[in-house]
């Protein structure tokens, strides 16, 4: 059915809940607050519940991430940032059929950081290998970056269906609410 934003009590964002009823065992156990349903409901035989699109933490939840979530070069992240399109030839590609490959080879000292890793399809990736784009006979057609604050939005909103990017920006907007800081940029 349909995900569930979860913000922190600052309106961080937190995570996204795969399962609606997830979201709805945490209204019910009242540890979050939500702030926006989707126009759906659930019913038990006496009751119906709407659907949360986006909840709010009750009290701050404190995380141990070593690194700020859109710093991690995970593949959703470098195809979205690259416009699902690999970065030597130009092919379109999916999550299914992209990889990520580093400029700079791990094996040479390369960092797994979102300045040093493209978007790229399979034959390209094996074509590489474990060289750098120069020693390989082959052009980047742009320069690997970390993500700009409008970029980061992007990146979650392309990974959701079109209800719930619709319900999350909506809430969003409606309360004001930026999901990234400039300590988390």
């Amino acid at each position: 059915m349909n995900r569930c934003l979860v913000l922190n009590a600052n309106y961080e964002y937190l995570a996204v809940l795969d399962r609606w009823i997830d979201a709805l065992a945490l209204v019910f156990a009242q540890k979050v607050e939500p702030l926006a349903h989707y126009p759906l409901v659930v019913r038990s035989e006496k009751q119906a519940f709407p659907v949360p699109a986006v909840v709010m933490m009750r009290h701050l939840v404190h995380t141990r991430r070593r690194r700020a979530l859109f710093d991690v070069p995970a593949k959703a992240i470098v195809l979205a940032r690259d416009g699902f399109t690999c970065q030597y030839c130009g092919a379109r590609i999916t999550l299914r059929t992209g990889t990520r490959d580093h400029v700079q080879p791990r094996s040479r000292g390369g960092r797994d950081v979102l300045a040093n890793v493209v978007a790229a399809c399979s034959p390209c990736n094996l074509r590489k290998m474990d060289r750098t784009p120069a020693e390989a006979g082959m052009h980047l057609r742009s320069q690997p970056r970390p993500l700009v604050e409008e970029e980061k939005l992007a990146c979650l909103l392309r990974t959701v269906r079109s209800e719930e990017r619709t319900a999350w920006l909506s809430c969003l907007r409606r309360h004001g609410i930026t999901l990234w800081t400039a300590r988390a940029a």
